[in-house]
């Protein structure tokens, strides 16, 4: 008799096939479970590991993640680990501790049927190597889900009860602060601390202060930027002062958080959004919720800013224009960097005034970046221009490029041509297709079908054409370039740039290919002038990692550009 073992089991007990190799995972969702949590649920599977006589290989494990986050890090390794037959075996304390996602939990268990490897959930009692396991591994997944639904609805539910109760969501508003509301009775929680009502949001001193300066600021004309120096320049912290790896500089789009929050005219809005997980990436998304399903509250206790002063400053401002493209027209946006502080170089004014400065030290001032001197965007493009022309210009980089060209050509013609027979033989078939259903109507076949079938082959016979056409006006010969034409056109660069504005995103992605590590722009003083200096590792076309070669150029810093012979 051959009889077939479940894949990967090897191990006969009790005619019972038990692996020998078996791998543990323990999760807990937040920081404020047991601390013994993941350790009870390991000594839970190496007991029942024990008792088949198997050895523990691996036991991954993930602290304070939640069920429903897949790019848990271990999770993730776990799942490596099988694709590289690290274990026969995956042992789990229940199966919520893989996950709450059902279509993750799905295909997990899929990923791993296909390798054969064995999911055992021990308080569960299912063990996906029985062929009756499927319904009841399934059915507890969905029941998994089913909790982290009704958790997230009694969440809502008891958030908002404390909205309305004047209590704090959660989250920091600058120029508020929260503060412990304990019960009365003087009992304690499950965790033996005092046990509180909830948190109360007051309003802090200092910081409402800065609110009303920044308020009466704006109504006296000033803009965001303007205001975010004032505040910077004096070393007062902004909201995101402490918060990891924030500068905690105060920049004009925090100036126009507040001056649009409605908060502090004593207006409080909840549930205006709700966060959902992608489910590729694992990042959360704000979405908005209908107006309907918000909750308002008001509380003149909490007014920082009276209603006019509000009103006058928080008119929208025009909408600016932006190119229709919706891409930056410059050459060097998005490569060109401040040399001090790293931050983009971003272009000021238009046409020959227009200039490239640090955006670090135009919004947020002198406390962010001392580099508050501007580089003619002429000037450094067409230094840049020039220098990547004489690179060009080289007879070593003539020759190559004009090689690789060629060899595309080659590679489009070729194509070219087999295609255009493909196309004719098709060209053919149809016309053929065509006059046998004619035939059928002159046969007497039924004619609405056969209409239908014969207007689909004109069709065809139409798009078919069209494409040979356009072959068609293709030279058959295989065309070449030579290093004369090319010098030729490279000469004319700057004309060629001037010409083709609308090219100019294209130039661009090209530029960032060459120079991958970016150019940076740091000012320097030249016979008592200041320029700025620009460099950078050129990767030329693209063909060497990292940079094999490096450009360096000296730019004019005043607003009328050097001449470069351009």
């Amino acid at each position: 008799m051959n009889l077939m073992l479940p894949k990967r089991l090897t191990y006969l007990s009790n005619g019972v096939y038990y692996s020998m190799n078996y791998a543990i995972y323990a999760r807990v969702s937040t920081d404020i479970q047991s601390q013994f949590s993941t350790t009870d649920q390991i000594n839970q599977c190496k007991s029942f590991i024990a008792d088949r006589g198997g050895s523990v290989v691996s036991i991954y494990v993930d602290e304070a993640i939640s069920g429903s986050d897949i790019s848990r890090t271990n999770y993730q390794q776990l799942k490596r680990d099988a694709y590289n037959n690290r274990f026969d075996t995956i042992v789990v304390d229940d199966f919520s501790r893989i996950g709450r996602d059902m279509p993750e939990f799905v295909s997990f268990c899929r990923e791993m049927d296909d390798l054969g490897i064995v999911l055992i959930g021990v308080s569960d009692g299912i063990d996906s190597s029985n062929p009756s396991s499927k319904i009841p591994l399934y059915f507890k997944g969905l029941m998994n889900e089913l909790f982290l639904d009704d958790l997230k609805a009694k969440v809502v539910r008891g958030l908002k009860g404390q909205f309305l109760r004047g209590y704090s969501t959660g989250g920091r508003i600058y120029g508020y602060c929260s503060k412990q509301i304990l019960d009365k009775s003087g009992g304690f929680d499950k965790f033996g601390r005092p046990k509180r009502l909830g948190c109360e949001v007051i309003i802090e001193k200092e910081q409402s202060k800065i609110v009303k300066r920044i308020f009466d600021l704006r109504r006296s004309g000033l803009g965001y930027k303007s205001i975010a120096k004032i505040l910077n320049d004096e070393s007062i912290p902004s909201p995101h002062a402490g918060c990891g790896s924030r500068s905690g500089l105060w920049s004009p789009g925090s100036i126009s958080g507040i001056l649009k929050n409605k908060k502090y005219i004593g207006i409080w809005e909840y549930n205006k959004n709700r966060w959902i997980k992608k489910s590729v990436s694992g990042k959360r998304k704000s979405i908005p919720n209908p107006e309907k399903q918000w909750v308002k509250l008001t509380s003149e206790k909490l007014r920082i800013i009276p209603d006019d002063l509000f009103k006058s400053v928080s008119i929208e401002s025009p909408k600016r224009q932006i190119n229709s493209s919706g891409r930056k027209k410059y050459l060097l946006s998005g490569l060109l960097v401040c040399g001090i502080c790293g931050s983009p170089m971003t272009v000021v004014n238009s046409g020959r005034y227009s200039g490239y400065i640090c955006q670090a030290a135009r919004t947020k001032g002198i406390k962010a970046c001392v580099n508050k001197r501007r580089v003619s965007r002429l000037s450094v493009e067409a230094s840049l221009t020039t220098e990547f022309r004489k690179f060009l210009l080289d007879s070593e980089s003539l020759q190559l490029i004009v090689n690789l060209v060629n060899e595309q050509l080659n590679k489009h013609l070729n194509c070219t041509g087999t295609n255009k027979t493909s196309l004719k033989t098709k060209r053919a078939q149809i016309k053929s297709q065509i006059d046998r259903l004619l035939d059928g109507i002159e046969n007497g076949g039924e004619f609405s079908s056969i209409r239908e079938r014969l207007s689909k082959r004109e069709v065809e016979l139409k798009q078919t054409q069209h494409e040979l056409e356009k072959l068609e006006c293709l030279p058959a010969k295989s065309s070449k370039i030579t290093t004369s034409w090319l010098q030729e056109k490279l000469l004319g660069i700057s004309s060629l740039l001037n010409e083709h504005q609308d090219k100019i995103p294209y130039v661009r992605n090209e530029l960032r290919q060459l120079f991958p590590n970016k150019l940076k722009a740091t000012p320097i003083t030249i016979d008592g002038a200041v320029n700025y200096k620009i460099n950078g590792g050129l990767n030329p076309f693209a063909l060497s990692s990292p940079p094999n070669q490096y450009i360096s150029i000296i730019a004019a810093q005043g607003l009328e550009p050097r001449t470069l012979g351009l």
